[in-house]
């Protein structure tokens, strides 16, 4: 099994290493919550327990809770460890602060926005001077923070407030007095906590609201430590303010800044975990940024390449046949601002294998050969190429691209001779805007020609960690191929154009059943649309009854809020024993996954449900979504991947569709009562109409009429492309389908034992 990055397993050790020294660092000198609290509100929902080590707080339809420190502080570091409402928080916000009283007081938050089972908290923090904030910087955690307690610390002196989880800063405010922003500094503050009910905004701006079934909420503290200065009737403990030496336990903290190490850190988390940052947000400030916001050239957009396994062979060069060419690999960033950083594992050197080339300093060898990076600014990009020239091999390379809005730059990665006659062999990465994901384009040269491009989008964010681009040249072929260590896939030329080429026409193979003008045939018959409104949505069906098949469809799904709407695609029969293969696509707020939602009924019964979120947006472009039915499986594919094969059990008494002919069937309607969040999440009106896109239809298939079938025989349907009868998982679709199952699958029914307490399906049983 492949292992993931150095780079990936060094940050999952480093913070999980840091979570720990925290947790014991706390144990050791862990204050009693009944001498420096008071519980202050609640009617009893806030208890101290277990001798003052811990304490919770609690929030039902009647009240919350909160508490206070009983010293005010004036300068520190306090850390807290706190464990988070678990499962349904949604509408509740746990907020842990520092704050002195007033209209114009002084406040540091951390405050913990709940959200639906399995959505990540938002971690929303602001800084208070002089009674103004609007300062607000908010995370996602890289970790489950209700599954156990982590550390929450604020280290507060006269030049900085440092915002830490698991001692990794997140945030540094500075003084910036110098600028005329007002810094804490002179109010003494005590520390609070408190747990409440605010559905009005907290979680998606109000629209999902708390759900009282679930109550009681429960959050808990322990662990709590204060390092800092004790205000108490106008003076300090510490015996000065410029040298804390004599009153706190331990200075280190009065002139603390971020380290080297710890500005990582502060990078790492802010470029991968922050989702709203006031000083970019030029929408809320039009007449400019707050003068807090001092711009602070970015360092170059950095990647970092372990170039995994940089294996090329050159001995297998020497073989019985001939080319034209022989050709180096060579790595290139160009186009405005860019930088990227390549890696050698174990078997190459970048000292030894290659040649920074071009970029007047912006290609760097690094970690004793083992890191290159190249940098691109307004002034030059940079470039490297190997020593050594190649004919025929596996050449083998980790990259991680530039992240953020990289538009504009391309990363070049290719094999290539020289001259008008050349021969290449390429990959290059078209950068986007933020969020949206990259083109990958390749092509092949020979003898100069080119013109043989494909292109694709790729199934995971290749600027979040590092993936394995490898290039397989013998003399029969050449392969692309794309790979995660992290999920331990390799693909192989894997396109998701599979009906592209031989799509039909709308016009010819459907009818637009109901919608009252909402579904529309477009271009000759190569386009078909459905639109959803208040009023009515709107469905077609096939002209064709189909039994056994390959059935292919592109669709482009709704974007943006499609909360409440369902786009279902289907085949089914008619009538109460129908039979019906199911891809549902369930809507969602805005940013948030579409659920795929599977299920087989075979003779009228149903209850087969697999639910998924996609490895991409498929609102962004067309993708490809399949049924393969054969007297043996139902296999769903996206984009070629298998995602479900749902297989003939019917020795063990489950019946399987094979003696009904199904049409295809699709349909855009509101289904706000179930469809998102269990229906908590209603269909946005404002936002209609809503408009789904098919394209590329594609059966390869027995059409069924009057009784008979096209097929030539039920038993080997010859007369068409018949690869599909017989089709069944090879070992490298089942690698994909455990991918899947493994990383996106969230609900199967086969493990749902609570739903099933007599017994799971028969089916579910079979090894």
């Amino acid at each position: 099994m492949a292992l993931p990055s150095n780079a990936a397993m060094r940050v999952v050790l480093a913070s999980s290493l840091r979570a720990v020294l925290f947790s014991l660092f706390s144990l050791v000198v862990a204050a009693n919550f009944y001498r420096d609290f008071d519980v202050t509100w609640g009617d009893g929902r806030g208890k101290v327990l277990n001798n003052g080590q811990l304490l919770t707080l609690s929030l039902d339809k009647a009240s919350g809770s909160g508490f206070q420190s009983k010293n005010e502080y004036l300068f520190g570091k306090i850390d807290m460890q706190i464990k988070l409402v678990p499962g349904n928080s949604a509408g509740t916000v746990t907020a842990y602060y520092l704050s002195s009283q007033g209209l114009t007081h002084d406040e540091i938050d951390f405050e913990f926005l709940g959200n639906l089972s399995g959505d990540p908290y938002t971690l929303h923090t602001n800084v208070f001077s002089q009674g103004k904030g609007n300062r607000e910087q908010q995370f996602k955690l890289w970790f489950d923070p209700t599954k156990d307690f982590h550390t929450y610390s604020i280290l507060w002196n006269p030049q900085h407030i440092l915002f830490s989880v698991d001692g990794i800063p997140i945030r540094d405010f500075r003084n910036n007095e110098a600028r005329g922003v007002p810094f804490p500094k002179n109010q003494p503050m005590r520390i609070y906590s408190s747990l409440w009910n605010a559905d009005d905004w907290a979680t998606r701006g109000g629209l999902v609201k708390t759900d009282w079934s679930k109550a009681p909420f429960v959050a808990a503290y322990r662990n709590f430590n204060a390092d800092a200065c004790v205000a108490s009737r106008g003076t300090s403990s510490c015996a000065s303010y410029k040298s804390p030496a004599s009153g706190s336990r331990s200075s280190a903290w009065w002139n603390q800044e971020l380290d080297a190490t710890s500005r990582k850190w502060l990078r790492w988390v802010q470029r991968n975990h922050m989702i709203y940052n006031y000083c970019a947000d030029v929408k809320r400030f039009p007449q400019g940024l707050p003068p807090d916001t001092v711009y602070t050239p970015p360092p170059p957009f950095s990647e970092v390449i372990p170039l995994g396994l940089l294996s090329s062979n050159p001995a297998s060069s020497i073989m019985a046949f001939r080319s034209n060419a022989v050709m180096r690999v060579v790595v290139l960033v160009s186009s405005l601002l860019a930088i990227l950083s390549l890696s050698v594992a174990t078997a190459g050197n970048f000292y030894r294998d290659f040649d920074v080339t071009w970029g007047d300093g912006r290609g760097q060898v690094l970690n004793n050969g083992q890191l290159l990076t190249l940098s691109l600014d307004k002034a030059s990009g940079s470039g490297f190429q190997s020593k050594n020239e190649y004919l025929f091999g596996k050449i083998d390379m980790q990259i991680k691209l530039v992240p953020g809005n990289s538009a504009g730059t391309v990363t070049a990665y290719y094999l290539s001779s020289q001259g008008p006659t050349h021969d290449e062999i390429d990959f290059e990465f078209l950068g986007n805007l933020s969020g949206d994901p990259y083109t990958l384009h390749t092509n092949v040269f020979s003898q100069g020609k080119g013109n043989r491009e494909q292109q694709f989008k790729l199934w995971f964010d290749p600027t979040q960690d590092f993936h394995t681009y490898s290039i397989l040249w013998n003399p029969q072929h050449i392969m692309a191929m794309g790979g995660s260590w992290a999920s331990c896939v390799t693909v192989v030329l894997l396109s998701a154009v599979v009906a592209a080429d031989s799509g039909g026409n709308f016009y010819q193979d459907f009818d637009i059943t109901w919608g009252d003008g909402r579904g529309k045939i477009l271009n000759n018959g190569q386009l078909l649309t459905l639109s959803l409104d208040k009023a009515s949505g709107s469905g077609f069906q096939s002209k064709n009854e189909y039994l056994f098949g390959k059935i292919d469809m592109q669709l482009k799904l709704v974007p943006g809020n499609s909360a409440g709407t369902v786009t279902a695609y289907y085949l089914s029969s008619q009538g109460a024993t129908h039979d019906e293969i199911d891809f549902e696509f369930l809507g969602n707020l805005t940013g948030d996954p579409y659920t795929l939602h599977t299920n087989v009924f075979s003779q009228g019964k149903g209850n087969r449900e697999q639910q998924f979120k996609l490895w991409f947006d498929p609102t962004k472009d067309f993708h490809t979504y399949s049924i393969l039915w054969n007297p043996q499986h139902i296999m769903f594919s996206v984009n070629g991947i298998p995602i479900r094969d749902f297989r003939n059990n019917e020795a063990r008494g489950v019946p399987f569709p094979k003696n009904q002919p199904m049409r295809i069937y699709s349909s855009l309607w509101n289904a706000d009562d179930w469809a998102t969040r269990g229906g908590l999440v209603k269909t946005d009106w404002s936002n209609s109409p809503f408009v789904a896109s098919y394209r590329n239809f594609n059966a390869d298939a027995c059409v069924w009429s009057r009784g008979t079938s096209s097929c030539a025989s039920q038993r080997s349907p010859a007369s068409v492309s018949s690869a599909w009868w017989n089709q069944e998982l090879d070992a490298a679709s089942r690698k994909w389908l455990k991918w899947v199952q493994k990383n996106y699958m969230i609900y199967n029914y086969c493990t749902d034992v609570k739903r099933f307490p007599q017994g799971l399906p028969p089916e579910c049983r079979v090894a």
